[in-house]
């Protein structure tokens, strides 16, 4: 098994006033996007997950992958870019310090 590596992927929504004017069927996009992030948690393959409220609003993801396609493979799946809610930019990072602490 090769070595583990981090990825930053930056969630961005496609239209300009995401997520302020989410319809209905997109809530319920968003709620099954976020049961999808919380498996990869419990499976070790998401280090961390959660919105940044900047202007844009975007999602932040920490991915544990062995290689850039796996971790895109994972944006790739995500119920909201397969809905077209979200595209998505992935960085291949170093996490050197991380804290045990949850919420």
């Amino acid at each position: 098994m090769a070595e583990k590596k981090q990825f930053f992927g930056q969630l961005l929504g496609t239209r300009p006033d995401w997520p302020n004017d989410m319809t209905t069927e997109e809530e319920k996009i968003m709620t099954q996007h976020f049961s999808y992030l919380q498996e990869l948690v419990s499976d070790n393959r998401v280090l961390l997950a959660g919105p940044v409220f900047d202007d844009p609003v975007f999602g932040l993801v920490i991915i544990s992958a062995e290689t850039k396609e796996q971790a895109e493979a994972i944006l790739d799946a995500d119920p909201s870019v397969l809905a077209g809610l979200h595209r998505y930019q992935i960085s291949e990072m170093r996490v050197s310090l991380i804290s045990d602490i949850q919420k």
